[in-house]
């Protein structure tokens, strides 16, 4: 299937638009909260500094506040209408004080060099102009013994059925676009619906 140039662009300045899509993808983002968490707390990870570039509406990062509660997090989008659900959910929680929604472009972090102890990446991959130049700022923020979660659909047959999964890359599409990074080196794995790239601080 060829793939097609993603068209969710309006979920940039469209608030109606923002609160479907957060509906939408609630519980996927409270699965990756989830999911996440457990891999950290298994790596041993306690607290830190974590990063959700490309946040949406937040609502990973507010899961891994209350499992990390000794941990400083950033959730950065350019999208205004989603930070403002994000920024809404944040004020009415007990994590007021811990996350931080901006609005900034991931191909401009606006961080200084291994800033971070965990990034994450969710879903934007197959959405952003320039990706090679998304993954160098995610390498360049994140410490040399930090922890990178990548998480992006695939591109399959299911995008006869679901129109987004037209935009996003194969597997192999995104290990050749990794290869062109200085990424360091990492695990890639597939499933039905996504394709992942996770680097612990051990690599």
């Amino acid at each position: 299937m060829k793939r097609q140039t993603a068209t969710q662009q309006t979920v940039f300045n469209d608030q109606e638009f923002a609160d479907r899509y957060a509906r939408k993808h609630l519980k996927m983002a409270r699965k990756f909260g989830r999911e996440y968490s457990e891999k950290l707390k298994n790596h041993g990870f306690q607290k830190g500094r974590i990063l959700d570039a490309g946040c949406g509406f937040g609502e990973t990062l507010h899961y891994l506040a209350k499992n990390f509660p000794e941990t400083e997090l950033i959730g950065m989008d350019l999208s205004e209408p989603l930070l403002e659900i994000a920024r809404s959910h944040n004020s009415q929680s007990d994590f007021l004080n811990k996350i931080e929604f901006i609005n900034a472009d991931v191909h401009n972090i606006p961080y200084p060099d291994e800033y971070f102890d965990v990034v994450l990446s969710i879903n934007m991959v197959h959405l952003v102009d320039d990706p090679l130049k998304m993954l160098q700022e995610l390498e360049r923020v994140l410490h040399k013994n930090g922890y990178l979660f990548i998480a992006d659909i695939r591109r399959s047959w299911l995008g006869y059925l679901e129109k987004e999964f037209k935009s996003g890359l194969t597997v192999e599409e995104a290990r050749k676009l990794f290869s062109e990074t200085d990424l360091r080196e990492g695990n890639l794995t597939s499933g039905l619906l996504w394709w992942r790239l996770e680097i612990n601080g051990s690599s």
